[in-house]
């Protein structure tokens, strides 16, 4: 074979060689697929209304009772409503009765809790304590149920709807309740992936 031969096989040869890897590499199928996965998250909402109540200049909402008397009764009836699209919540409400000076003990019993009447059967009296003062006392009233608003808005029922004022205090029982302040605080959390009612308010508390 001449020399001019073999080298133009060899040639050739490389280049099949070649050509035949690229083949190869060509041939691989692929393909890819992607998921996508996208996270709404919940929310939990609520609003405290209570008829009469008005904004003060210092932005507290409330109402103001002047020249009481015993016996007398008064309105007020704290309302919470779920506000749409909230998820499944336990909800409370927290009344606090608060005093300018330390009150007897026996201010502090059975007398004070008969101040909210018509308190509603949905609403359950979960807990009462007295600061260590003796300054204020703190009402914990659940509702008796958990709440969805997921489509619509949902009004509970009116925790209580009148403040009474028991006909036994005379001027001097009075005297220690002058300018008491009741606050009413709404709550809500979540009901999912929290055991029961006492472990979410535990929960909220922390």
């Amino acid at each position: 074979m001449k020399k001019g031969t073999k080298a133009l096989l060899l040639i050739v040869s490389a280049l099949l060689v070649f050509a035949v890897g690229v083949g190869l590499t060509v041939a691989y199928f692929t393909d890819s697929a992607e998921a996508v996965n996208t996270f709404t998250v919940g929310k939990v909402d609520i609003s405290l209304y209570e008829e009469g109540a008005e904004y003060a200049n210092d932005g507290t909402y409330g109402q103001t009772y002047t020249n009481v008397q015993p016996g007398d009764v008064l309105p007020k009836a704290p309302t919470v409503t779920v506000e749409k699209g909230s998820v499944e919540s336990y909800v409370r409400m927290i009344v606090t009765v608060n005093f300018e000076q330390a009150m007897a003990e026996e201010q502090l019993g059975e007398s004070l809790d008969g101040l909210f009447a018509g308190v509603d059967a949905n609403w359950i009296l979960a807990g009462k304590s007295v600061a260590d003062d003796k300054t204020s006392v703190e009402y914990e009233y659940r509702y008796a149920t958990t709440v969805e608003a997921l489509d619509e808005a949902v009004e509970l029922e009116a925790l209580f709807t009148e403040i009474v004022i028991p006909g036994e205090w005379d001027a001097e029982d009075l005297a220690g309740f002058n300018n008491m302040k009741i606050n009413v605080e709404g709550h809500a959390i979540q009901a999912k992936n929290l055991a029961d009612a006492d472990a979410a308010w535990n929960a909220f508390g922390a």
